[in-house]
């Protein structure tokens, strides 16, 4: 090893034992490093120093540390753009913007926080996306993402962002455990079925089983406090395989519109038994018909089915009738309804934001012309012309101040998904393009080699359906956090409403059509 490795390594072992006795030590020695050097030992003794500010400056509170700390991160991220430096830089994010506050000031931090909090998003989701990214790093990148996303109510996107990192990493104890606190937290709001509880349980002993794991990347107190949490609870019970394949498929793909990313349990009946809370009736003279708010989330859950269900039946090629007949375009594209199907669901997955949108502005009652109403623009006001910063509208702000908290998820997702830089944005192009123009999907070859027309966007046939298949879990997850804002959003009408409040029991649809199987 040369003399300049050495010095860094037995620099770089010192502060970090020494970060674990004395932070606030380890903050005025790192900043003691002399970076006025010319040669490579500037670079890595840059990012040494970078890492000991953030860490002991959240560990001291010292916002300044913390703040020198990520300009010292984007510096070298503007000269290396490595997945390390990246997810360096987003851990220099998430610090500097702190943990959100749990009382009246939550959505004042989240506006205050919203671009370190987006950058850091991207940052975390360039390293989970990298391939070639070192397995450790991806990991800790998805579950630092999750954790971004929990904190903002996107709580089904949190959970596959753990599961994510726990399909890279089986020990990853971290993800568990979140995972399981998540679901915890969902299943004591109620509503949700004994299996939510079963699968926090198997989360929880996961982590419990790996504490090196997660020491290493939390942390001895992450370990213990994740060995007493999991120590709470009882072995699960024992569950038997599911003998319907598409059954399978469905709960492997975490593709249930129930209240949360739950295992299915087949006692149940229904894989999509997500429901409206009761609503307090609006108006006078309604005749005892339910809310159009019913209507709208049913058909919310109706399209999201069917889009399921064409991406499980355009799996199989042969499912469907060879009726067309095709010119080949000698560049091993696939053509015919199952190729056509692929397509169809991820615009229709996608095309529910925009229902979804217009059900939370007739429901919450956000003054919006239904016609005008789209996911990326409902939101938010107008930006400030002096200060160019883009608040919250008003009637927005006032649900979610007003109990409503779960809508800020479907605000923040929107950025993702609207945004040119968000990280959902290569979704909504590409339901662009298999809208307005054509999708050409090819199973054999690289699509690059096709005859190229503006008219046509080419796409490997197998990367197509995973994206298929993160459309439709955005979709499910927007669902999902519409039902809790609504449900969120009861609770706090029943709480301020004086006096006796009546509610309307909604029958069920199959009983209602004699299409109930229940005994």
């Amino acid at each position: 090893m040369s003399p300049m490795l050495d010095r860094f390594y037995r620099l770089s072992a010192h502060l970090t034992a020494l970060l674990n006795i004395n932070p606030a030590e380890a903050v005025k020695q790192a900043r003691e490093i002399n970076l006025d050097l010319d040669t490579d030992e500037r670079f890595n003794l840059m990012g040494l120093r970078a890492a000991i500010l953030v860490d002991g400056g959240t560990l001291t509170q010292q916002q300044d540390a913390i703040e020198e700390g990520l300009a010292l991160f984007r510096e070298l991220h503007g000269l290396f753009p490595t997945a390390d430096v990246t997810y360096n830089l987003a851990n220099g994010l998430v610090a500097a913007t702190s943990l959100p506050p749990r009382d009246e000031n939550w959505l004042n931090h989240q506006e205050s926080s919203r671009e370190h909090r987006a950058e850091a998003r991207r940052c975390f989701w360039r390293v989970a996306q990298d391939v070639d990214a070192d397995p450790t790093l991806r990991t800790q990148a998805w579950t630092n993402l999750a954790n971004q996303f929990s904190s903002s109510y996107r709580l089904g996107e949190a959970h596959d962002g753990w599961l994510a990192a726990l399909e890279i990493d089986p020990e990853n104890g971290v993800a568990a455990s979140s995972a399981a606190r998540s679901l915890l937290w969902l299943y004591e709001r109620g509503g949700c079925s004994e299996l939510t509880r079963v699968e926090a349980i198997m989360l929880a002993k996961i982590a419990d089983r790996h504490r090196d794991r997660v020491i290493q990347y939390a942390g001895a107190q992450a370990a213990e406090q994740i060995a007493a949490f999991a120590s709470e609870m009882g072995d699960p019970p024992p569950r038997s395989p599911h003998q319907d394949p598409f059954v399978s498929w469905v709960e492997h793909e975490r593709l249930t519109l129930a209240p949360v990313v739950e295992l299915i349990d087949p006692t149940i009946g229904k894989l999509d038994w997500l429901m409206l809370p009761g609503i307090l009736e609006r108006e006078s003279g309604a005749g005892g018909m339910p809310p159009p708010v019913f209507a709208m989330f049913n058909m919310l859950k109706s399209d999201f089915i069917l889009a399921r269900d064409l991406l499980w039946r355009a799996i199989d090629e042969d499912a469907w009738p060879a009726t067309g007949r095709f010119g080949d375009t000698l560049d091993y594209a696939t053509y015919g309804p199952d190729a056509s199907a692929l397509i169809l669901a991820h615009r229709t997955a996608l095309d529910l934001l925009d229902k979804i949108a217009v059900t939370a502005n007739h429901y919450f009652d956000l003054g919006q012309s239904p016609d005008k109403v789209y996911f990326g623009k409902l939101w938010r006001g107008k930006p400030d012309k002096t200060t160019g910063a883009h608040p919250l509208a008003e009637n927005v702000e006032k649900v979610i101040r007003g109990g409503a908290s779960a809508l800020y998820g479907l605000v923040e997702l929107a950025e993702d998904y609207d945004s040119s830089a968000g990280i959902l944005r290569s979704q909504k192009d590409l339901r662009n393009a298999g809208t307005h123009r054509f999708v050409v999907l090819h199973d054999i070859g690289d699509p690059a080699h096709s005859r190229q027309a503006p008219e046509i966007e080419h796409h490997r046939r197998e990367p197509f359906t995973q994206e298929v298949l993160r459309a439709l879990r955005v979709a499910r997850s927007a669902i999902q956090m519409l039902a809790l804002s609504i449900s969120q959003h009861e609770q706090g009408l029943a709480q301020r409403t004086g006096g006796l409040v009546g509610s309307l029991l909604i029958p069920d649809h199959d009983w209602i059509r004699g299409r109930d199987d229940r005994s």
